[in-house]
């Protein structure tokens, strides 16, 4: 199992822990990879975690909902990250041992294309905290799922402007210069980064067209 969400922000990056980045979490959200499902489900029921029986018979072979003693939701996806864009999370599993790769972690906050003021402070807090490269935001694998398509690399694209908006207005000019500068390289590879033959199509259709998935929640 790895962490996802906010507590796995909050277990790699300092800054998500005090002012003006620390937030109240609600849920819980775990990873767990492909065809996992049943065994997750057996630990978090030996801990006595409810689950969602109906939204897990429905959903269970990607996504399974419980709930905890205390009364949080805990989140359970499988092998693959797919709310509004799909991200492949299992492959990353190995770059850290208690979350999922941090370059994922930072893709499925600025995949959401709703993007609300607490996703846009977890966002900060890595940028923050985890410099471009192999021991932070690994470049390279942040930038491969945006290469083939378009409409993932345009919701980053427009979320990395409300990120650097939300800095300005939320952080120390230090921090502000921070993220200002690790912002830019990101945007940097993801621009010079090649694209495919199915990218460049989709682009010229740009906005006319939805480009983006809105997740179903269990009811």
């Amino acid at each position: 199992m790895r962490l996802l969400g906010g507590l796995a922000v909050f277990a790699v990056a300092e800054s998500a822990r005090r002012p003006p980045l620390a937030r109240p979490y609600r849920d819980f959200d775990l990873a767990v990879p492909a065809k996992q499902g049943p065994a997750a489900s057996r630990v978090l029921q030996a801990a006595d975690f409810l689950p969602d029986k109906h939204f897990n018979a429905l959903h269970g072979a990607r996504r399974l909902i419980f709930r905890a003693p205390e009364g949080y939701p805990v989140d359970v996806l499988i092998g693959e990250f797919e709310m509004c864009h799909r991200l492949d999370i299992e492959s990353g599993f190995g770059q850290h041992d208690v979350t999922v790769s941090p370059a994922d972690l930072l893709l499925t906050k600025l995949q959401i294309v709703r993007i609300e003021e607490k996703d846009l402070a977890d966002a900060s807090a890595l940028v923050l905290d985890l410099p471009p490269g192999p021991a932070g935001i690994d470049v390279r694998r942040f930038v491969q799922p945006l290469k083939d398509d378009w409409g993932f690399f345009h919701s980053v694209d427009l979320n990395l402007d409300k990120l650097l908006a939300f800095a300005r207005a939320t952080l120390h000019p230090a921090e502000v210069a921070i993220a200002t500068e690790r912002v830019t390289a990101l945007a940097g590879a993801m621009a010079d980064a090649p694209k495919s033959l199915r990218w460049k199509m989709r682009a010229r259709v740009g906005e006319r067209l939805a480009w983006y998935e809105l997740p179903d929640e269990p009811e």
